[in-house]
């Protein structure tokens, strides 16, 4: 029926934020103002307007960026194509909507804006560079190679451009074209690793096998003092299962760089394949103790390794591994954060939680620590910690409104209202226009009051929650319950109760408060319906769900059943104080709160 307000790990609210532009305005005119607002690319297309035409385009070109700045992303979008009526070769409008379109993931409306934008002014290397990324991430690699090409012709020093450009051209399949750039710039800029490493991938998609480890042993013989491209070639003999040579290969770091901790890895991946797990994993820690690899590496590898499918490495395993990490590192809080994980992963919640305290000793000021350890307390139910940990993220993270609203759950299950409404006073400023954040603290808000039986506000609270969050289904529910406990505006509660159930109709709490609304209504041969798929679908053994289904039976006059379902409820440890003069007296009582 009424479960404890939890707020799930899996429910967390993203958002993006969109970086402040701040416009500074001093006695100066409009028109010097704007001048410094409105790009000069347009300068031209608006010398064809009336003098309060340009006037009033420049006025609402200032006034759309200022409606983006502050995220009223439509309506900025409204007021640029306007400027776009007045002037329809406005490339700078044109680039501003697409900028917002792409913040609000519409990369097809994006790119079309983009590629408007670029016709009208193809020299603009901001709008090409922009254009070439949305290319990319729609996979139209070949369009994205083009635009990277058109962008090395207007900036022929950047050495990026022709790159990308041959990267796009293979991620497309167009192989041949791909190493023709390639070519190109190998006879520019002689034997490169970008280049050679590029070539390399091409010809594997060919099939190339000698010409893809020609390009290698190029970087050999042109840098040999860098023992990673032996290392590069062990791995690709290791790939065509060429043991002896890579084996060989890798030996030949060693003689070099004992200490290589990259060698390492690739010599425990040689000894797993080849069937050796003891070896493997004696390399693999030898990786991790050594010197000459980074932390990161490290914590990159170990990730790769211990993936949920990937059958690496043992739990013991990784729990030397991260220990390795642990001692070695010391006053970096990466390996016990990497330890915190492991522990959630494996249900160990309080030891996770242990964990990520001495995280946050040692890094106060990673946002992601506080609010794992914060979501740690909330699922394990332990409000006094919750509470504490909360102020203490507070203080460091002052602006983050999840903070805030962890901290009213907190005391909410404490019974501390008062204080809580303050708390989400806090939450609500900094939680700005974010309507999933505001229908969270809305809903907390209902609670409270409905706690302190101020019916009405909490009323009043939950019609708002409805109102800005209609997906609110854990909301919904509960105010369809309190309505139905208190027998009033059972219409209201039925058209709440029912939404929610044809949203979720496999949820055994929300179909037993439907069923209970029913039941209210006198409907009882329907909420039997209800609550028997309530109890179906059920994952726990829930006395309440018992009981109630027992006062429906009462009703439809199987009053043995009822019995049965009471006795059953009782047995269960339920501890509503009803329960046995029911039982005893085979007549229904209702609780007056529930």
């Amino acid at each position: 029926m009424l479960k404890t307000i939890k707020m799930i790990r899996e429910n967390h609210i993203f958002w993006v934020t969109i970086p402040l532009i701040v416009l500074v305005f001093s006695c100066k005119s409009p028109q010097q103002i704007v001048k410094k607002v409105v790009p000069e690319e347009d300068s031209k297309s608006l010398s064809l307007l009336t003098d309060d035409q340009r006037q009033q385009f420049q006025y609402l070109f200032v006034e759309g960026i200022k409606q983006r700045t502050i995220g009223n992303a439509d309506e900025a979008i409204k007021i640029f194509s306007h400027c776009l009526e007045m002037d329809p070769s406005s490339s700078s409008s044109l680039y501003e909507i697409a900028n917002i379109h792409l913040l609000k993931g519409d990369f097809q409306s994006a790119m079309i804006m983009l590629e408007r934008a670029s016709s009208l002014n193809p020299q603009n290397q901001y709008y090409l560079i922009l254009l070439a990324k949305i290319y990319q991430q729609n996979k139209l690699y070949e369009k994205a190679a083009e635009t990277f090409g058109a962008l090395s012709v207007l900036s022929p020093e950047n050495p990026d451009y022709p790159i990308f450009r041959a990267e796009m051209f293979g991620m497309a399949g167009k192989l041949d074209d791909a190493l023709a750039c390639y070519n190109e710039l190998e006879k520019k800029w002689g034997i490169t690793e970008q280049v050679s490493l590029g070539k390399q991938g091409i010809f594997l998609k060919q099939g190339k096998k000698q010409e893809a480890y020609h390009e290698i042993e190029n970087l050999i013989t042109k840098f040999q003092g860098d023992t990673k491209y032996y290392g590069l070639l062990g791995d690709m003999y290791l790939a065509d299962s060429l043991m002896d040579k890579s084996l060989e290969k890798y030996n030949k770091v060693l003689q070099y760089k004992p200490d290589d901790g990259f060698v390492h890895f690739s010599l425990s991946n040689f000894y797993k394949v080849a069937g050796n797990n003891d070896k493997s994993f004696e390399h693999l820690k030898i990786g991790f103790e050594s010197n000459g690899l980074e932390l990161d590496a490290k914590i990159q590898m170990y990730m790769l390794l211990s993936q949920p499918d990937d059958h690496h490495l043992t739990d013991i395993q990784q729990l030397e591994l991260i220990n390795i990490l642990i001692d070695k590192y010391v006053d970096d809080e990466r390996p016990r954060a990497l330890l915190a994980e492991y522990y959630l992963a494996k249900k160990k919640n309080k030891e996770a939680r242990e964990q990520l305290r001495l995280v946050v000793e040692i890094n106060k000021g990673n946002y992601a620590y506080w609010e794992r350890l914060l979501f740690i307390d909330n699922d394990l139910t332990d409000w006094k910690s919750l509470s504490q940990d909360s102020k203490s993220a507070i203080k460091y993270f002052p602006e983050q409104p999840v903070l805030y609203i962890l901290d009213a759950v907190s005391m909410l299950q404490l019974g501390n209202y008062q204080d809580m409404f303050a708390v989400l006073d806090s939450a609500e400023t900094n939680a700005a226009n974010n309507n999933q954040l505001l229908s969270q603290i809305y809903t907390y808000r209902a609670e409270a009051y409905y706690k302190q039986k101020k019916y009405d506000e909490a009323y009043s609270w939950f019609d708002k929650v409805i109102k800005i969050d209609p997906q609110n289904y854990l909301a919904m529910n509960n105010y369809a319950y309190y309505l139905s406990i208190r027998s009033i505006k059972l219409d209201v509660a039925e058209k709440l109760s029912s939404a929610v159930v044809q949203s979720n109709p496999n949820n055994a709490t929300y179909l037993d408060t439907y069923a209970w609304v029913l039941f209210k209504k006198k409907d009882y041969q329907l909420a039997k319906f209800y609550m028997e798929s309530a109890l179906s679908n059920s994952t726990e053994e829930n006395p309440v769900l018992v009981e109630h289904y027992g006062d429906i039976l009462f009703f439809l006059n199987e009053k043995d059943k009822a019995v049965q379902q009471w006795k059953k409820s009782l047995k269960m440890g339920n501890s509503s104080k009803v329960l046995p003069e029911k039982i005893k007296t085979v007549t229904f009582f209702e609780s007056v709160e529930e």
